[in-house]
């Protein structure tokens, strides 16, 4: 295949996400997606089969395009940090970081949590959607439990069960992030997540973590 076509079908589904996530899979016809893309009718049964199939790769390069982001911030919470990476809770920091990425997804439509929602007895959209919680849940339990080995957290802190709550917040979020109008609201669940999580923090002293997210909502509201 020409990088040209690459790069066109690349554009198509590109528009054909963005109406799956305006719209929902059910409420999109193909004449919308003819309309959003450009692309012809039989053009796009030739490029992905059906509408299921394109919305299954649409899927799964919204995963490609959001998740790097994630990945980059787990590897460089679990690397080998100092002491004063420890004092400065900068695993949990990380976690922050973390939750300030789904806000910012959230707003842009939150697909993983609304193809769930919405494609729950769909097994191949269902199959993608439990590789993603899986991945994160993965990610958020490696950094707390580094975070536990730095001392960071009590060693009593469970992080398999800490990060599954994480990720139960995480795709309430999503869905609050895309409905909502406050921005605050969700800025504030977010800062109060990671305060959760710094309870578990050896020191009552502790500094406390903070979401990025919290403090552009006060610097929005000032």
């Amino acid at each position: 295949m020409s990088r040209n076509k690459n790069a066109d079908l690349d554009r198509v589904l590109r528009a054909a996400t963005r109406v799956f996530l305006d719209r929902g899979f059910s409420a999109t016809s193909m004449s919308d997606l003819v309309a959003a893309t450009g692309m012809n009718r039989a053009g796009l049964y030739a490029a992905f089969g059906s509408k299921h199939q394109l919305y299954i790769t649409a899927l799964q390069r919204y995963r490609d395009d959001t998740e790097p982001e994630l990945r980059a911030i787990a590897r460089s919470a679990t690397g080998r940090g100092t002491e004063e990476d420890a004092a400065g809770g900068e695993a949990l920091r990380a976690v922050g970081e973390l939750l300030d990425v789904v806000v910012r997804h959230s707003k842009e439509g939150g697909f993983i949590v609304r193809a769930a929602v919405e494609l729950a007895d769909d097994p191949a959209t269902m199959r993608r959607v439990q590789d993603a919680w899986t991945d994160l849940e993965r990610d958020l339990a490696a950094i707390l439990a580094r975070a536990v080995e730095r001392g960071e957290l009590d060693p009593a802190a469970d992080p398999g069960r800490l990060a599954r709550t994480a990720l139960v917040f995480v795709q309430g979020a999503l869905v609050t992030g895309h409905a909502d109008e406050d921005d605050s609201r969700l800025a504030d669940a977010a800062a109060g997540l990671v305060d959760l999580l710094a309870s578990y923090r050896p020191s009552a002293t502790a500094a406390p973590i903070r979401s990025q997210a919290a403090d552009d909502a006060l610097l929005n509201e000032s």
